[in-house]
């Protein structure tokens, strides 16, 4: 440890430097408990408790039957022994409702005076088929015993409240874990609680539901409604430590628990893994769970709920236009966008009979080009200082150059390389690339073009590729992403997410080696 001279130790001083010593100790501890609680969501205990909730003798979990009970008193058995507190009617665990079901609740009451009144839900419905149904795609009469739907997700709440108790001062926020009954019988538990909340509906800040997140394929997990907030998006990605490829649907049915939620205009996501040949069929097994995808889903989630729930600025605006948000939607937003101006006014093709350049085959009138006395059939051999080997080149050199312009054509009949200048429309696009923003993603920008041949493209950056910081710098709006981009030299470094896995792309202006050419 450092040490100072007596008479430079003042009041001011000393109390500076304990206050550091105390922050950097609170800093260490939370770490420390983070760490312990994350490593805490082991697959043995998810399986477990899958195990349990799907075996024979809960008989499918139907709503209101034997087994259903006995899976809803399984549930409040683990809140009581982590000694959650229940938050169900009379303060229990149970909520009931007609005619015989019942949702268990249980709470982590929030450590800051100001945020614990706000409220994250985390839920699962635990229910299942019984012995088939209606809703049973067969056969009928045989014990459906929902495994991954959705013992799965009921597993993974209760390790999520599990882990939350590693931390010796809770986080800012309360947490709601609730597993909701009857929702194979029309989302009945969690309408239920919507119109009769066991904590005030206006505190709840933002609902994580899951359903379905045992079988987990190609590493492959689905997240709706992410549109239902602004930030969800990053705040999940940034969490996505196992490189899970994530995908979002727009869009949000009235067929999961997250909906009424939604419906009340409270930000809701939902996670799930997928559909598959065992759904509301007796071959949903806790035998074809797979454990170690399903703790990788589970450690997603414990980051992103312990953000929200810890993070003064974590929780999202709710977004009413996501009420309309369809996948049309997304592929007419998609359809909108266009590539940059044709800077130059050419067309060309690569000539195989010469070692380099591109042959113009065609000009168009009053383009720039034109207006410099470029020819069809001339060959371009270099641009605005840049050597010209294919097409890839040539786009970089015309989409980065500054004006005026120089190249360098050789001409059909003529001995001497020609040297014509010319002013290139539009502006330069230095690393080759043009976005777009969503109000749904702030802090970010969408790749809208990638040039080819440009430091982007030699990167690997393609259209859709979501840049989250540039430099090491957050940023706040495109205007902000812009300032970056211009300002900063090269190489330059991008945190992009591309499928919500996170990586770090260095982008360079020089070119060390020729580009190979896809077929």
């Amino acid at each position: 440890m450092r040490s100072f001279p007596r008479s430079l130790l003042t009041a001011s001083t000393v109390a500076l430097l304990c206050c550091a010593w105390t922050v950097s100790v609170r800093a260490a501890e939370k770490s420390s408990s983070y760490s312990a609680a994350l490593e805490s969501i082991k697959t043995d205990d998810l399986e477990r408790h899958v195990g349990r909730l799907a075996d024979e003798a809960m008989e499918g979990r139907e709503a209101g039957r034997q087994g259903g009970r006995a899976a809803a008193k399984y549930l409040a058995e683990q809140y009581a022994r982590l000694k959650i507190r229940g938050t169900g009617t009379n303060g229990g665990f149970f909520q009931p409702f007609p005619p015989y079901y019942r949702n268990v609740l249980a709470i982590i009451e929030g450590s800051d005076p100001k945020l614990r009144d706000q409220v994250i839900v985390v839920c699962a419905h635990y229910d299942h088929l019984g012995y088939g149904g209606v809703a049973s795609l067969g056969p009928y009469g045989h014990i459906h015993p929902g495994a991954d739907d959705n013992a799965s997700g009921t597993a993974a709440v209760l390790e999520l409240a599990e882990a939350m108790t590693f931390f010796s001062s809770p986080p800012k926020r309360s947490i709601l874990f609730a597993n909701w009954d009857a929702e194979e019988k029309g989302l009945l538990g969690s309408k239920h609680w919507v119109a009769h909340p066991t904590v005030p509906l206006d505190r709840v800040v933002a609902v994580l539901n899951l359903d379905m997140i045992g079988r987990l394929r190609d590493r492959r997990l689905m997240i709706f409604g992410v549109r239902s907030g602004r930030g969800w998006r990053r705040l999940v990605c940034l969490r996505n430590d196992a490189g899970l490829q994530l995908a979002f649907p727009w869009g949000i049915r009235p067929r999961a628990d997250h909906y009424p939620f939604f419906s009340r205009g409270i930000p809701a996501l939902m996670f799930h893994t997928g559909l598959h040949d065992d759904y509301h069929r007796p071959g949903d097994v806790a035998n074809l769970i797979n454990g170690p995808g399903m703790t990788q889903v589970t450690r997603l989630l414990f980051g992103a709920v312990h953000e929200l729930a810890d993070n003064p600025l974590a929780v999202p605006d709710f977004r009413a236009a996501a009420r309309y948000e369809t996948p049309a939607s997304e592929r007419a937003v998609l359809a909108r966008i266009t590539k940059p101006d044709d800077r130059l006014g050419v067309g060309w093709v690569e000539d195989a009979a010469t070692a380099g350049g591109v042959r113009v085959s065609t000009i168009v009138a009053g383009s720039p080009a034109r207006k410099a006395g470029l020819r069809a059939g001339d060959l371009i051999v270099r641009f605005a200082g840049r050597e010209i080997r294919d097409d890839d080149d040539f786009f970089a050199a015309v989409s980065s150059a500054a004006n005026p312009a120089t190249m360098t054509v050789k001409r059909p009949g003529e001995e001497k390389p020609l040297e014509l200048t010319l002013q290139l429309t539009g502006v330069p696009l230095r690393w080759g690339i043009t976005w777009r923003v969503d109000d749904a993603e702030p802090g970010m920008v969408i790749l809208a073009h990638v040039v080819p041949g440009s430091p982007a493209a030699r990167a690997g950056l393609t259209v859709g590729d979501r840049v989250y910081r540039v430099g090491g710098q957050d940023f706040a709006d495109e205007d902000g992403f812009a300032r970056l981009v211009k300002s900063l030299d090269a190489p330059l470094q991008l945190l992009v997410e591309r499928d919500g896995r996170m990586r770090i792309v260095t982008l360079r202006l020089d070119r060390s080696e020729p580009l190979k050419r896809a077929a």
